[in-house]
């Protein structure tokens, strides 16, 4: 069989099985998004816009191989911009509260001791997983009220959905602790793994 037949019979790589060069540039695309994301989020009031654009854009990734056009990527944040906002102070707010609470408890100058702070940073977690379940629900035009009810029911019908997303963000935050150049790329590395956590551990996710 000659050379010019065995060519023509082979089969064209796709997928997984594309070599090492196609795949790096498909991680590095992730990559750079996360750099952009991350220079976004400096307003702090931008971050839920952010957020929700990334999901979109990861989940458009993750089902066409590539990323959407840079006009679409451009109206979703202007489109997610106002409800984001919201959740933005509404998220910042959470966090303020907690860490005042942490700090007070800590020094004893709130009553409590040890088993209040325990409590506090339990339920801390729970917040934090509920909105990380989330993300992957903004996908698509998801509101953020939407999504965090969703979250809500997903950690409590899947404990396991809501372990292992918590479980990949502290990854992501040793990662950003250890090594902090990362903490520019890991925002859409983190995205996309919160989005396969929902798809293979989250009931009835695409």
């Amino acid at each position: 069989m000659t050379a010019r037949a065995l060519r023509r019979r082979a089969p064209e790589p796709t997928g997984s099985g594309r070599g090492w060069k196609e795949q790096t540039r498909r991680v590095s695309e992730l990559c750079l998004l996360g750099i952009v994301a991350t220079v976004l989020c400096l307003p702090v009031l931008t971050v839920g816009a952010v957020v929700a654009t990334l999901s979109t854009v990861v989940a458009h990734w993750i089902d066409h191989d590539d990323l959407p056009p840079l006009r679409d990527m451009g109206a979703e944040f202007v489109r997610r911009l106002a409800p984001g906002a919201v959740a933005s102070a509404a998220g910042g707010l959470a966090t303020l509260v907690v860490v005042r609470q942490v700090q007070w408890l800590a020094s004893g100058a709130v009553p409590g001791g040890s088993p209040v702070l325990v409590a506090l940073l339990a339920a801390a977690a729970v917040l934090l997983t509920v909105v990380l379940l989330a993300v992957p629900r903004l996908a698509g035009g998801g509101t953020w009220r939407t999504a965090v009810t969703g979250g809500w029911h997903a950690l409590l019908g899947r404990p396991a959905a809501g372990g292992a997303a918590l479980g990949v963000t502290l990854v992501a935050g040793l990662l950003a602790v250890l090594l902090p150049g990362t903490v520019l790329l890991l925002p859409a590395l983190l995205v996309l793994a919160l989005h396969a956590v929902h798809r293979a551990l989250v009931p009835g996710a695409p």
